[in-house]
């Protein structure tokens, strides 16, 4: 790509703007924008990869933005991350735009604190970006406190805003959708960038703190005593399936063949080397939807990689591509564990309702193939989903049972928007509209399973569903094992224990918890679990953690 004008898709026909019921163009016409970057988390992540790619972009493009980063850290501390205290907090900067990057099981739990900023900050502007506002634009622009959302890639997108509010440019704001002062709503297009090459790297200084990452939160499953740094080759992936926001992103990509995007090979080693000598990194984790994207990235990266980089690191994999050969050489540069989606232990529901294609031949072929490496294998499985029987969630259980991963990691199904799979929910009548505390990691902690829709009472009753949970949570106490020992000849598979104790319990949304607990404190033993789950709830800081 040789200009901003090719990556960029813009409205060619559409009506005059009406920059008059703005309220926000040149709203901060002669002096710095006071920008604040936030996002939710539930599960005690402190990084969210988005917002460090726009920092960075602003930083290079727009150094007249002042810029601030104010997560919303549930697992922190609730009282001080109340809707309340957290507006209170950012009140206290005085921004000109707080912008939140939303996942789409976080807008209802978040919708209060956009109202508690507007009530406090009437003359500031609330921007929606993320999966939210892309898969779901009316339902967030329909939000009154919500002034702008962005449905596409963020860094130009941003920079048209921030320019906008500075009355250097004129509207529409090209990427945004903005609601005019009459309450109508100015639509244009998203904004879809091709060429990585033209964005700076993220910004990680933004995460740190006072004593820089030594308390911050960085990491999903890597080793607690090392600085775990998530980082992207790229973004887009090649594959549909149903249940996943990719699908419907790929269906509106304008380009098809700009969707998957990488960055050249030695660049992002480069870049590697820069962090890992500047934050004394220790172990890199992926977060590419899809690392495997691009065959002749991958084999250029892992050999540059293993000559100049150094550090174990985990990637996302699909089984369909996890040959011995691969096996090999992902283990040669390093790769110390691979995260993999079986999703259902079914076939036919696996491939008919998820569109995953693959075998249970190739997938227990697969997890061999990583065992025979050396590799750790961290298998993603999905439970409750539309249609799904009792037997097909016993099948997922058992075919974890044969493969025996590492780390077995099993979560509840949430509808997303937009998504074919959330299509088959609506039309069958599975959707919960009343429900409003969606979260894919609760359940495992307080030791409540619940159905994220519909109970069908002759494929899987509420009863079937929770005792089935339970298997699967004994299973991942007793099976999950994963190791980061050092030393050419510590073994990174170790031999699988009788326990392992809780702390391997993933996450859990911290309300459902709260609620339990209440209910739990009526008698001395119940009162004895609560203090095991708060005990609990303090280790799952550690999964996202750096030393």
């Amino acid at each position: 790509m040789s200009s901003i004008a090719n990556v960029i898709a813009i409205s060619r026909e559409r009506p005059v703007y009406p920059q008059s019921l703005s309220r926000w163009y040149a709203k901060t016409a002669g002096r710095p924008l006071r920008l604040v970057l936030s996002f939710y988390s539930p599960d005690g992540n402190e990084v969210a990869m988005p917002l460090a790619s726009i920092s960075a972009y602003l930083k290079r493009d727009f150094p007249w933005v002042e810029l601030h980063l104010c997560p919303i850290l549930i697992l922190r501390d609730e009282q001080a991350y109340s809707p309340e205290n957290f507006a209170a907090s950012i009140a206290a900067l005085e921004p000109d735009l707080v912008a939140f990057s939303v996942m789409s099981p976080h807008w209802f739990p978040m919708e209060p604190y956009f109202e508690q900023i507007k009530k406090l900050l009437p003359e500031t502007a609330i921007c929606i970006g993320g999966y939210q506002a892309m898969l779901s634009q009316q339902q967030t622009i329909e939000n009154r406190n919500i002034d702008f959302i962005c449905t596409g890639d963020g860094e130009y997108a941003m920079g048209n805003l921030v320019q906008f509010m500075r009355g250097s440019k004129d509207g529409p704001v090209d990427g945004m959708w903005e609601r005019m002062a009459d309450d109508s709503v100015v639509e244009t297009e998203p904004q879809q960038i091709g060429d990585l090459a033209a964005l700076p790297f993220p910004d990680y200084d933004i995460f740190e703190k006072e004593d820089g990452f030594n308390n911050v939160n960085t990491s999903i499953f890597g080793p607690k005593e090392k600085l775990v740094l998530p980082v992207m080759t790229g973004r887009g992936c090649p594959y549909r399936c149903t249940y996943c926001c990719n699908t419907p992103l790929l269906d509106g990509w304008k380009n098809k063949k700009e969707f998957l995007r990488k960055y050249e090979p030695q660049a992002m080693v480069d870049e590697l080397i820069r962090l890992r000598d500047k934050y004394g990194v220790g172990y890199f984790e992926f977060w590419d939807e899809l690392f495997l994207s691009n065959l002749k990235f991958v084999n250029a990266f892992f050999d540059l990689y293993k000559e100049q980089v150094g550090l174990p690191f985990s990637i996302n994999s699909r089984v369909e591509v996890m040959n011995e050969k691969f096996c090999e050489k992902a283990a040669a540069a390093g790769c110390h564990t691979i995260w993999f989606g079986i999703e259902s232990g079914d076939e036919t529901y696996r491939s008919k309702m998820l569109g995953r294609k693959m075998t249970n031949e190739q997938v227990i072929i697969a997890a061999d193939n990583c065992k025979k490496a050396g590799i750790n294998r961290l298998t993603f499985n999905i439970v409750g989903m539309p249609l799904e029987t009792a037997e097909n969630m016993r099948q997922t259980l058992e075919l974890n049972r044969i493969i025996a991963p590492e780390f077995f990691f099993f979560f509840n199904y949430i509808p997303l928007r937009g998504t074919p799979l959330y299509e088959v929910a609506e039309r069958e009548g599975l959707l919960l509209h009343d429900r409003k505390s969606l979260h894919y990691l609760s359940g495992a902690l307080n030791r409540r399973f619940f159905l994220n829709l519909k109970e069908c009472p002759d494929l899987l009753t509420q009863d079937e569903f929770e005792s089935i949970c339970f298997e699967m949570l004994d299973f991942q106490e007793k099976n999950n094992r994963l190791s980061f020992a050092d030393g050419e000849d510590a073994p990174r598979i170790v031999k699988m224990e009788d326990t392992v104790k809780a702390e391997n319990v993933s996450a859990v949304a911290v309300q459902e918890s709260d609620n339990a607990e209440a209910e739990l404190e009526s008698n001395t033993l119940d009162q004895l679990a609560v203090k095991q789950q708060r005990s609990l709830m303090s280790s799952l800081r550690g999964l996202f953690r750096s030393p």
